[in-house]
Order: C-alpha cells, then sequence, then structure tokens
C-alpha cells in the first residue's frame, strides 16, 4: 500500500493506492470529482437563491462545512451527500456532477449496504476477489460491508459505481 499527502486547497489530503503508478490518476481523479462537485453545489445555491449560511441552517450544519463544500476544500460524506440530494432533489450523480440527468430525482427505499453488494456481484457476474482487485478496494473492506460491520464512503461508492460503470445511485439501490 502506497501513501500519498499532497497539499489540496491549502489542506493535506492523503491518498492510497495499491499500485505505486496509481497515484497520479488517484489524484486527478479525485479532483476532477470535487470541481465537478464545486460547480454543481455552487449551481444547485444559485438556482435556488440561497447563500451557503442558509443551506447550512437548512441542513443543521455550520456555515463552514457548506464553505468547505463550496471552496472545493472537501467532499461530503456519503450522509451528507444524501442530504443534500434529498434537499435539492435531486440524485447523488447529478450532485457530484457524474450525470447532467436527475434534477428531479425520487429515490427508492436505501436498502442497507451490506445487502446491496450481493446484489451488485450477482448482478455484474463478478466476484468479491475481482472487486477488491480491480476497483483497488481492500478486501477486508469489502468483507466489512458484507458483514454490516461498516458502511462505503462516498469516494468508494463512485469507485465502484466506476468499476462497474453505472450510477452512484444503482449502487447504493435508490435506482433501478
Amino acid at each position: 500500500m502506497y501513501y500519498y499527502y499532497n497539499l489540496v486547497c491549502g489542506h493535506n489530503q492523503l491518498f492510497v493506492s495499491a499500485i505505486r503508478d496509481n497515484y497520479y490518476r488517484g489524484f486527478d481523479l479525485f479532483m476532477s470529482i470535487l470541481e465537478k462537485f464545486v460547480e454543481r453545489l455552487r449551481e444547485l445555491l444559485t438556482d435556488h437563491e440561497m447563500k451557503p449560511a442558509h443551506l447550512a441552517k437548512e441542513l443543521g450544519v455550520t456555515r463552514k462545512v457548506i464553505c468547505r463544500y463550496t471552496n472545493g476544500e472537501r467532499l461530503p460524506s456519503l450522509n451528507m451527500a444524501f442530504r443534500l440530494s434529498g434537499y435539492f432533489h435531486c440524485s447523488i450523480d447529478f450532485l457530484l456532477g457524474r450525470s447532467d440527468e436527475g434534477s428531479e430525482f425520487e429515490p427508492l427505499p436505501l436498502p442497507p449496504f451490506k445487502d446491496r453488494l450481493p446484489y451488485l456481484v450477482d448482478f455484474f457476474k463478478k466476484t468479491k476477489a475481482n472487486i477488491s482487485k480491480e476497483a483497488h478496494i481492500d478486501e477486508s473492506i469489502i468483507y466489512d460491508w458484507l458483514k454490516g460491520r461498516s458502511t462505503p464512503s462516498l469516494e468508494s461508492i463512485i469507485a465502484l459505481a466506476d468499476y462497474f460503470d453505472c450510477s452512484v445511485e444503482f449502487i447504493l439501490g435508490r435506482e433501478n
């Protein structure tokens, strides 16, 4: 495992890769996702004629949290992505700039990820070992997800969506 710290928007970001050459691809991918999210969040705030402070109040977080998002300092957690998509009635894919569709999204009830992952394995005809190796997610983490010991981060969900070439919402089970 290779660990890299890089200065991103004035803060040290930790990047982890099983492959030494994966560092730059991982960093570029992270920055691309972050830039698209920032652009889309700013667009949503403008469309709703809303300031970050008002959104923070509506979501029950500090203004600093929302400002970190709009300034490109961090991606939201998966839980916060759910809250933002619920507030703006959009899909997480739309929120992350992965899709231009989904601005009027009605999600299906969210299944537990420990139940969703076996469905994905079967649907895409992949093994847990294939997913681990090809999506660069440690097999022990996948095992913990299957046992319900932990839930994936937003970054892991994005990695799975990229690996399976589908939407984040499909990975989560909020769309068919």
